[in-house]
């Protein structure tokens, strides 16, 4: 392990060009984290990571020093409080930051069995929250827009809570044109949809599409859609948040794969 103690050292001065340049993130091809959450999963997920850099006080904290153990001395930094400060990601410091390579995406199957397609989703706590819902409900396989927010800036990775690493995440997707090629139902959420979420089949393979917080889906993209359909709103409220809306389409799926003998139960 690398003992440093001023900011001025050249491996803090990396750090903190990747932390404040979502460029040069782009340029270098990886991703940053911060906190040991975010840390794990990329260690659970067993892809492979460039550099964890530490506080001397963090790893005085077991849950940090069990981390560290799991990475090889050759990629820590230990690095003086001030210095690890001046260049954490969030107000309180969390002791922990990471580099790793940003996992590139891989063709999706046209009989995927859950999917979940984002068009222009550009809030970044919209697009984490999605993946992590997505996560959680069971998908494998996601795709953005490029008019997306992009899935690995630092609000993204912190919003999905790591869920990036479990999923194969396609960015720039033309999502009508993975559409023309889906064997399984295409689901648009639209408001005015003549059907609601709770009326379809969600038991077969189903890619979900959710859009952006204030247009919604693209004209080309819904005419590629076999369902449109709108989420139940008594309440006085016009519209819910795109992260919320994806969720609970994602989640009604679930509980009808819980239920196959009737999904309307």
């Amino acid at each position: 392990m690398k003992i440093v103690a001023s900011r001025a050292n050249a491996a803090v001065k990396a750090m903190a060009r990747l932390v404040a340049s979502a460029p040069e993130r782009r340029r270098r091809a990886v991703v940053v984290l911060d906190g040991v959450h975010l840390v794990a999963s990329i260690l659970d997920s067993r892809l492979p990571l460039e550099s964890l850099m530490v506080s001397r006080s963090a790893l005085e904290r077991p849950e940090v020093a069990r981390l560290v153990a799991r990475v090889p001395d050759s990629q820590v930094t230990q690095v003086a409080d001030a210095a690890f400060e001046s260049i954490s990601t969030v107000e309180s410091a969390t002791g922990v930051l990471a580099v790793v390579p940003t996992p590139g995406g891989k063709p999706i199957p046209p009989d995927a069995d859950l999917v979940l397609l984002v068009e222009d989703v550009q809030d970044p706590g919209n697009v984490g929250t999605l993946l992590r819902s997505a996560v959680a409900a069971g998908v494998r396989h996601a795709a953005l827009s490029p008019g997306c927010a992009f899935a690995w800036s630092l609000k993204t990775v912190r919003a999905g809570m790591g869920a990036q690493f479990a999923l194969n995440l396609v960015e720039g997707a033309d999502l009508p044109a993975f559409l023309a090629t889906y064997r399984g139902t295409s689901v648009a959420l639209a408001a005015g949809a003549q059907r609601s979420i709770y009326e379809l089949d969600l038991r077969g393979p189903v890619a979900i599409c959710v859009g952006n917080e204030g247009a919604g889906l693209s004209r080309e993209l819904l005419a590629r859609v076999s369902e449109r359909a709108a989420i139940p709103m008594p309440g006085p409220m016009e519209s819910l948040n795109a992260g919320v809306a994806g969720s609970l389409c994602l989640y009604e799926a679930l509980r009808q794969r819980a239920s196959p003998s009737n999904p309307h139960a």
